[in-house]
Parts: structure tokens; C-alpha cells; sequence
């Protein structure tokens, strides 16, 4: 029997015709039921199952409608003709090839113009293409690497369609009014332009189109592709939020759809699940899904937070099933490197030698095939202390500044004691002694958390830590798990006590708990002496090789709030996310937010720890007898 939550979401999409624009979607988040899991992709509207490639073609058009209507804006048909106005044509500098300047005009009628710079081998095709998306042509260093192969290699003029500004309209949309597009659906469109365009020649083989984009770019690059099954094979580099990302996972320091300070990017619609998640009917998996069985590789950094390589790896996970239908799926790549927010040689490396994979069978050099990569992330262990609290006083004290997309924090009506550091890895062996020494159905315990697990003569297991680390702050703890901590410091039971595990609640009396945020940041940045908080300037986590033992900015005492482990706190965001911390960012975008982010519940990552808070009455704390007691 299906759930009542599948039932009411198939009554929704039955009630309204596929095609954009007969009739709408409903305008509430509220109207889509609540769900934490990703939508189902080969389960149609109306409950039936996708056991065919017949059945997948019409589902498509379901996934579509859905991402269109709500996130992208409806897009023009094909237009009945794009030629190209040709210009100069002249030796490339490194000498394999030639690049010529030319301009699409695109519609009869319209003759939208789109600059293009096309770059051509010297040897015979028929040619394979990259396309790539620019906002400045011509300064790609590693276009050699293709004309070396003997691939064209295409730049378009994205900024020629939309501009990328907000309040201002694009030529696109000003040629096409009657439809509601926005500047990522614009981008997008334009790609496929290019590939009318090289319909048009009779040197490109057509079986092997590839585009790829970064950052913004590689949103559109998805997008397009998605579309538009005359490509090949995509390559979204770093595309995160509203591309290759995922709006119902994020890791720590992930973007989501509220903190997107950009809505011009998108129809406004998606604004509407800002918060509301767990109402979305669909997710990027769904754009991937729509690549199948065509080719696609997502380029990753496990440092660029910001671009959600956690729930891009879960979105290439979940695009798997539509995979497997075609027997295609190490079709579905993802790859995954160190550094920044940028598009290297590397990057253009592992898209060649995958575009030589895909379309010629051809293995890289040393005969790896990277493309079922992790985001595993090992932070470096904050070196932390003996165990210690300190006292934050100044009760009733003012927020910080109300920052755009984010908010007020750092108010806190009363006194409290946080931990000075993070909770250690000897402190929670000692907790796991007590909660996990025989079953673990709660998964208290991690294997790469640093802690050992050893066999007993009693059937039970004993964790302990190396002595140089006992002071390591631990990792690959879920919220859950946090909470349980709490519990079990609160009066002895893991379970109950300090929160009720069912509503997330801190419990009235509890002597220890997860910091609020507003409690977190008032420990990590206040001064009372000055009443103002010092949050700036932000770590940079790309610049500080060591980040641990840098000096505290507030005034009270904690320490390791700078390093790159993540923090829970105990504030719910949204309906299916809770808070996290940490004076780090990873990426330049971070600034709009001021570090304030939030992750799963559920996630257990190599970058997520915490510490905890307690009353201040130590009269009102019962010590747990066995327990390694932090010290007053």
C-alpha cells in the first residue's frame, strides 16, 4: 500500500497537465507532502512504476515540468534557424589549430545575436565539440589539450542572452516575453543554440557534443543538457545549489535555496521552498536523471563547501536507478579533487580524458577510470584541552547585526557555561563504553572516528583512545548522536534526560545541552565590555594551512571555534535541518552568510563535531558516576 504522503503528491500532479503554462502547478510549499527522502525517479504521478526505457521517455516529461515550473522558468522552442555571421579567422597562439570569431544571429525574424569563438584543429575532422559558456572569450588557457586531440573547442557569449544582473532584463527575454525564464534558463538556451549551429556544418560529429561550465556556468551547462538530448555528454564543474547540488542534503557549509542571494538566477518560485525542503517534489537528481543514458561527469572539490560536494555525490547516487534501466551507469560520473572554487588544467584534464572514455572508449594514460569518487572529508584534529567550561555571563545582551538571508544572532537572556573545547575523542570513548559496549542500533560509533573498538572476554565491546590524541576533537557524530551525549551526561542515560529523542526538544531542567546558535555565537564573538560582537574577519580556510590555536575572538574563553571541524548546535532550521557553526569559511560566497549554515541530522562527516553547554549551578548538575566529568 502506498504512503498517504505519495497518495496526496499523486492527487497534485494528476490535477494538472504536463505542459508548461495549461495550467499551474499549486503556488505552497505546504501543498507538496513532507518527505526528508529524495523523490523517486521512476515512480510515475500517479503511482505506477518505470520498468521500461518506453515508460522513462514519458516520465521525463513529468520530471521536467516540475523543475521548470518551479526553479528554471519556461524556455522558447527551437528557433526555425541560426546562422552565423563570420568574422576573423586566425592562427591559434599555440599552434594547433585556429579560432575564428563569429556571431549566431538566432531566429529568422528575431536575429537574436550571440558571440561565439570557435576553435578548430588543423587536422581532418569529422570533429567532436566542447562547448563552454563564458562571460569573456577567448582566455581559456587549455583549450590546446583539445585541439591536440582533435576536438573543436566553442565559447559562447552567455552575457550576450542575459547579462547576469538583477533588475535588468537580458536580450533573450526581451526577444522571447511570453516566457518566464531566468538567467541560468537563458544561459542554458543559448548552449543549445551552438548545437543548431553545428548542425548547420558538415565537419562535427554529432554523436559526440559535449558542454561543460563552472561555477554559475555549470548550473546552465546541466540544464542544457538535460534538455537537450542532441548532447552528449555534460560536465558541471562545482555547480552546486540549483545544479549538480542538492536542496534536501546539505553538508556543512552547502548553500540552500534561502541563502541564495541571487533570485534572478532562478524563476522566484523556487523561493517558496526556502526553509520548506522537506515539501520539495524534486531535486537535481532529477536534472541528472534527465542525462541518462547520455554521459555526464561532475567535477568536485571536497574543499569547496559551498558547492555541496556531500549532496552532489547524493544526487549522483540517486540519478543511479535511470542508469542501471539503460545498463549505462558508469555513465553517471562524479569526480572529486582538493583546492578552491576554480576551473584548473587539472579539471579540463579529467573532462578530456573522460570525453575519451565516454565517446572513443580510450582509458586515461595510467589506465584509472576516477570517475566513483568520494566527498570524504578528514579535517585535520584540533588539538584541544583538559576537559574545562567557561562561564558566559552578561545576560540579556543585544543580537548582532541582522544580516540579509540570515538573521540576528547572539542574543541570550541568561547565564550558561560552554565547553571550552570541542568534546574530545577520550570523552566520547568513555560515552560509548556506557551506550554502545554491546549493540549499537543507534550507530553511536564510527570506524573513522579515531576511537578503537576491541572484543571483551564478555561478548562487549571497550573503546579507547591513544594517549597524543585523547584531547582530539571527535568527528563523524550525527545530531542524534550529539543529543544522546547530552543525555547521558545529564543523569547516566542516553536516551532520555537532557532531550526528548523524538521532537529534538531540550527537555525543561536539563543540566546539559547542545549551544543554540544564538548561544554559540554569543561565546565565539561577544564582548561585553565593548556590547558588540567581533565576528570579522573570517577565517579564510584556504589560507591558513593551521587554523587551530589562533586567538579566540570573543571574550570569554572558547577556544577552537576557527579550526575546519564543524560545529552542531541545537537549533532546528527549517523543517528538516539543524544549525551549524564554525568561524571558518571555504569559499568567497561564504560572506553572505557570516559562517551560518546547517546540515542533515543524520550526517556522520569527517568536518562535523561539537561541544556542549551546561547550567551554570553546578548544584543543579548530577554527575554521572564513570564518566570522564568535564571540570567546573
Amino acid at each position: 500500500m502506498l504512503p498517504r504522503s505519495f497518495l496526496l503528491l499523486t492527487l497534485i500532479l494528476l490535477a494538472v497537465p504536463l505542459a508548461f503554462g495549461q495550467q499551474p502547478f499549486p503556488d505552497s510549499a505546504e501543498a507538496f507532502p513532507q518527505s526528508s527522502e529524495l523523490p523517486d525517479l521512476l515512480t510515475f504521478a500517479n503511482g505506477k512504476k518505470v520498468e521500461t526505457k518506453d515508460d522513462w521517455r514519458r516520465r521525463r516529461e513529468e520530471l521536467i515540468a516540475l523543475l521548470l515550473y518551479y526553479q528554471y522558468g519556461s524556455v522558447p522552442p527551437k528557433p526555425d534557424m541560426v546562422t552565423a555571421k563570420v568574422g576573423q579567422t586566425r592562427e591559434h597562439r599555440s599552434g594547433p589549430g585556429t579560432v575564428s570569431e563569429l556571431t549566431l544571429l538566432i531566429d529568422s525574424k528575431k536575429k537574436l545575436p550571440m558571440r561565439v569563438l570557435l576553435y578548430k584543429p588543423k587536422t581532418p575532422g569529422l570533429y567532436p565539440v566542447i562547448i563552454k559558456e563564458e562571460g569573456s572569450l577567448g582566455r581559456n588557457k587549455d583549450v590546446p589539450l583539445f585541439l591536440k586531440k582533435n576536438y573543436i573547442f566553442i565559447e559562447y557569449a552567455h552575457n550576450d542572452l542575459d547579462p547576469g544582473r538583477q533588475g535588468t532584463k537580458g536580450s533573450a527575454q526581451k526577444a522571447y516575453p511570453d516566457f518566464d525564464w531566468g538567467m541560468l534558463a537563458a544561459w542554458a538556451w543559448g548552449g543549445m543554440r551552438v548545437v543548431d549551429y553545428l548542425e548547420t556544418r558538415g565537419d562535427i560529429d554529432m554523436e559526440r557534443i559535449a558542454i561543460t561550465g563552472h561555477s554559475r556556468g555549470g548550473k546552465a551547462t546541466l540544464l542544457a543538457a538535460a534538455l537537450d538530448e542532441r548532447i552528449t555528454l555534460a560536465a558541471p564543474v562545482q555547480s552546486g545549489a540549483g545544479g549538480a547540488g542538492c536542496s534536501k542534503i546539505l553538508g556543512p557549509g552547502a548553500e540552500s535555496i534561502g541563502m541564495n542571494d541571487k533570485p534572478h538566477w532562478y524563476h522566484p518560485r523556487i523561493l517558496m521552498f526556502a526553509g520548506k525542503e522537506a515539501h520539495l517534489p524534486f531535486d537535481q537528481h532529477f536534472l541528472k536523471a534527465l542525462m541518462a543514458p547520455r554521459a555526464l561527469v561532475c567535477l568536485e572539490s571536497t574543499d569547496d563547501l559551498f558547492a555541496n560536494p556531500v549532496g552532489t555525490h547524493a544526487t549522483t547516487k540517486a540519478a543511479r536507478p535511470v542508469y542501471a534501466l539503460y545498463d549505462r551507469e558508469a555513465y553517471n560520473g562524479i569526480h572529486f579533487r582538493r583546492g578552491g572554487h576554480s576551473y584548473g588544467t587539472a579539471d579540463w584534464q579529467h573532462l578530456l580524458d573522460f570525453c575519451e572514455w565516454a565517446f572513443y572508449g580510450r582509458r586515461p594514460e595510467n589506465g584509472v577510470t576516477p570517475w566513483r569518487g568520494s566527498p570524504i572529508v578528514r579535517s585535520d584534529r584540533s588539538r584541544g584541552g583538559k576537559p574545562d567550561f567557561v562561564r558566559i555571563g552578561d545576560p540579556g545582551n543585544a543580537g548582532d547585526v541582522d544580516y540579509p538571508r540570515v538573521g540576528s544572532f547572539g542574543a541570550v537572556n541568561r547565564v550558561f557555561e560552554i565547553g571550552k573545547h570541542k568534546v574530545s575523542l577520550a570523552d566520547y570513548a568513555a560515552f560509548l563504553n556506557v551506550a554502545a559496549s554491546g549493540d549499537d542500533p543507534n550507530g553511536l560509533y564510527h570506524p573513522e572516528m579515531g576511537i578503537r573498538r576491541a572484543d571483551t572476554e564478555n561478548d562487549t565491546y571497550a573503546h579507547s583512545v591513544d594517549g597524543e590524541k585523547s584531547n582530539f576533537a571527535v568527528t563523524h557524530v550525527s545530531w542524534y548522536a550529539a543529543l544522546r551525549y547530552c543525555n547521558w551526561l545529564h543523569a547516566g542515560d542516553p536516551e532520555r534526560g537532557a532531550y526528548n529523542l523524538n521532537t529534538g526538544e531540550r527537555q525543561p531542567g536539563a543540566n546539559y545541552f547542545l549551544p543554540t546558535e544564538h548561544e554559540w555565537y554569543k561565546a565565539a564573538y561577544y564582548d561585553p565590555k565593548e556590547k558588540k560582537f567581533h565576528l570579522e574577519p573570517l577565517r579564510n580556510a584556504h589560507k591558513h594551512k593551521f587554523l587551530a590555536g589562533l586567538s579566540p575572538k570573543g571574550s570569554y574563553g572558547m577556544l577552537g571555534a576557527e579550526d575546519l571541524i564543524w560545529e552542531w548546535t541545537e537549533s532546528k532550521k527549517g523543517e528538516q535541518f539543524r544549525g551549524l557553526r564554525s568561524d571558518s569559511w571555504f569559499q568567497g560566497n561564504n560572506h553572505q552568510a557570516k559562517g551560518h549554515f546547517y546540515s542533515n541530522p543524520d550526517l556522520k562527516l569527517g568536518n562535523i563535531g561539537f561541544r556542549v553547554a551546561r547550567k551554570v549551578d553546578p548544584a543543579d548538575r548530577k554527575e554521572v558516576s564513570g564518566r570522564r566529568a568535564p571540570a567546573s
